[in-house]
């Protein structure tokens, strides 16, 4: 045997799916050109059916299902102590391959007798070069270079960048010192010398460690790059940055504390803990600032409109205000106004007209019933509030047009798509798309298309009143800069890995979002947005800020109600409702929740009762991306007469 393909998955179906894809015709590719290879995947306890599809779509594929998650280290280790490969290849589920990828590693691979381990260039989902992709020995300041962001003040120097060998060529071979996970080409004699994946790694930093002891062990890691391959959730695409800087000082500390001694081992430390505490500074005062820029500019202008008016005005009728009252209050003014302009949805994304109507008609309201509660020596003329409540809606049109040109507004210019399939491929893509986005607006005007062929091909498809064939494959970036196209979907079963990656990395237009649409598996998966079938991974409408305020008011309500009528509650037996109440009340949990399997790392995990909790896996994980994918507050009063008629146990899932 050649080479042994290793893929540890954990709850990436569809990405996994794609991925043994491109690595069966890269297999095949291989087969062709007289050498053999291997495929294992290792899951570790997965709960979303990646066993089942494997075993059905992929036979050839030897499957390792584990009893429970392992980790990466622990999970690789299982599947290369039973290979037979002569080289072995870590590949990670959420990458695509093209079809010579295995060829042409393995001619270089063969003709390198100093190789230990090899990488490849990486890019992810929208094109983009990954710098991972060929990595340093993380010194102390190398490591401190790179948690602290310092790096990129100066990314292709060797003396800021050496965590990333800024300093070299991404389009050349090098040797390179530390290997990616994503992509890691092993040769086993080289494994069985210095060992496999140190099991003390639960995930990040194991590649790390066994790139270093390839080196010490007197082999070399190169960097090849004349083949190249996808990878969704490289580091530099990964959400909640922050986190990912906590998991990596605690793979280092282990790195440190096996390869440093004394001194360095504390620089170490010392240097990556300064850098979170820096990291952790800088992305609190960038979120603030976010938060808070377009709210305070707004608040300006209008508190000034305010001030002026009423400068003029008390001109004009020979008013004299005491202007130590005057200012404070009309900032109050303002800032009520805006308080209620933010909680009828004013401030989410995208902008929308009436979200903006309703704050201003709202904040009028409210500041007109405290202006009547106000006594007689306190109160402006109501002649300021008819001025707010023509002023305010102006000035916010005027500075969010502004702010981003108006694309903002009503969703225009969020999602303007481009296809790259046939006609007969088109319906089933657009098809699928509007089952998984039943609410997104797919076709504003007509469907806008490319063929994956030539300009001759797309000539000869008859264009109807919803497709327009726009050309070939090689107008992408042409098509892309006319039609101002920000989502690419690709289709999946009629273009080649090569292709793909291809069309990803030849765009020049870097804020693209590639897709690519598996009519067969009934999924489309790319960067920022993994699966559309995922709850973890897709927005949906129960994580807009409309909808959470919606559900808290819900929530708030419900739990008021139960504990002004607790003394009903407890009369008839359900005095346990009482502390749900007052957690619901707290903020502690919500009445309605999704099971922790379904919704990592989600505050809906700490909820009373679940939207199912019957059923099959399937029918369970269908009912609640229906429950996210377009939440109604209605669905939970529902759930909680339903629990209230018959006796359902209050079940108070998750820590406080």
């Amino acid at each position: 045997m050649d080479v042994s393909i290793v893929i540890v998955n954990y709850n990436v179906e569809h990405f996994l799916s794609q991925c043994l894809l491109s690595v069966r015709a890269s297999v095949r590719d291989l087969e062709l050109k007289g050498h053999e290879a291997e495929v294992w995947v290792v899951d570790n306890r997965s709960v979303d059916g990646s066993c089942a599809m494997v075993r059905e779509q992929f036979p050839e594929v030897h499957l390792l299902a584990l009893d429970e998650n392992l980790g990466f280290s622990k999970g690789n280790n299982r599947a290369i102590e039973q290979c037979n490969g002569r080289w072995v290849l870590l590949l990670n589920p959420d990458t695509v391959i093209p079809e010579n990828a295995l060829s042409k590693c393995l001619a270089y691979a063969e003709s390198s007798p100093d190789l230990g381990g090899m990488g490849v260039p990486m890019v992810d989902g929208m094109g983009r070069f990954l710098p991972e992709s060929k990595r340093g020995m993380p010194t102390p300041w190398a490591a401190f270079c790179k948690i602290s962001g310092l790096y990129k003040l100066a990314p292709k120097t060797k003396k800021l960048n050496q965590y990333y060998m800024g300093h070299l060529d991404p389009d050349e071979n090098h040797c390179i010192e530390i290997l990616s996970g994503a992509f890691m080409w092993m040769r086993k004699e080289a494994l069985d010398q210095v060992g496999l994946l140190d099991e003390a790694y639960f995930m990040y930093g194991e590649d790390i460690d066994l790139s270093w002891r390839l080196l010490k062990g007197g082999w070399k890691n190169h960097y090849f790059a004349d083949t190249s391959i996808i990878h969704y959730k490289g580091e530099s695409t990964k959400k909640g940055s922050l986190n990912y800087v906590l998991v990596f000082y605690k793979a280092m500390q282990i790195f440190a504390r096996t390869h440093f001694s004394g001194g360095n081992a504390r620089a170490m430390l010392g240097l990556i803990q300064l850098a979170i505490y820096f990291r952790a500074s800088l992305a609190i005062l960038a979120r603030v600032i976010r938060m808070v820029k377009l709210p305070v500019l707004e608040f300006s202008l209008f508190w000034t409109a305010l001030v002026v008016f009423l400068m003029q005005y008390g001109e004009a009728k020979e008013i004299q205000y005491d202007w130590n009252w005057a200012l404070p209050a009309t900032a109050t003014y303002a800032a009520l106004w805006l308080l209620a302009l933010k909680f009828q949805g004013g401030y989410d994304r995208p902008w929308k007209l009436i979200s903006v109507a309703r704050g201003v008609l709202m904040g009028g309201l409210f500041l007109l019933a405290g202006y009547g509660l106000l006594p007689e020596n306190m109160r402006f003329s109501r002649a300021i509030l008819v001025f707010g409540a023509l002023a305010l809606p102006l000035i916010v049109l005027a500075v969010r047009w502004r702010w981003d040109k108006g694309r903002g507004w009503n969703g225009k210019g969020q999602k303007r798509r481009l296809f790259i399939s046939s006609p007969a491929e088109l319906n089933a893509i657009s098809d699928l798309i509007a089952e998984l986005e039943p609410h997104a607006e797919l076709r504003a005007e007509k469907i806008q298309a490319l063929h994956p062929g030539s300009r001759d091909a797309s000539a000869n498809e008859s264009s109807s009143e919803d497709v327009s064939f726009l050309g070939g494959l090689t107008d992408l970036n042409e098509v892309i800069r006319i039609n101002r196209i920000n989502e690419v979907i690709l289709s999946g079963r009629e273009l080649t890995a090569s292709q793909k990656i291809s069309a990803m990395t030849g765009v020049a237009d870097a804020n693209i979002h590639f897709r690519i649409a598996w009519t067969e598996g009934g999924n489309v998966v790319g960067v920022g947005g993994p699966e559309l079938g995922s709850i973890s991974d897709w927005p949906r409408a129960i994580q807009l800020p409309r909808a959470k305020r919606i559900k808290r008011t819900f929530d708030i309500f419900v739990a008021f109600l139960v504990l002004v009528l607790s003394p009903f509650f407890a009369a008839f037996g359900r005095t346990n409702w009482i502390p749900s109440a007052i957690d619901v009340l707290l903020g502690k949990r919500t009445w309605v929740g999704i099971p922790a399997d379904f919704a990592k790392e989600s505050k809906l995990q700490k909820y009373v009762f679940s939207r199912t909790h019957t059923g099959s896996n399937r029918a369970r994980h269908r009912t609640l991306l229906a429950y996210v994918r377009d939440y109604r507050w209605t669905v939970d009063l529902g759930v909680i007469r339903e629990a209230l008629i018959s006796h359902r146990a209050i079940h108070r899932h998750g820590n406080n």
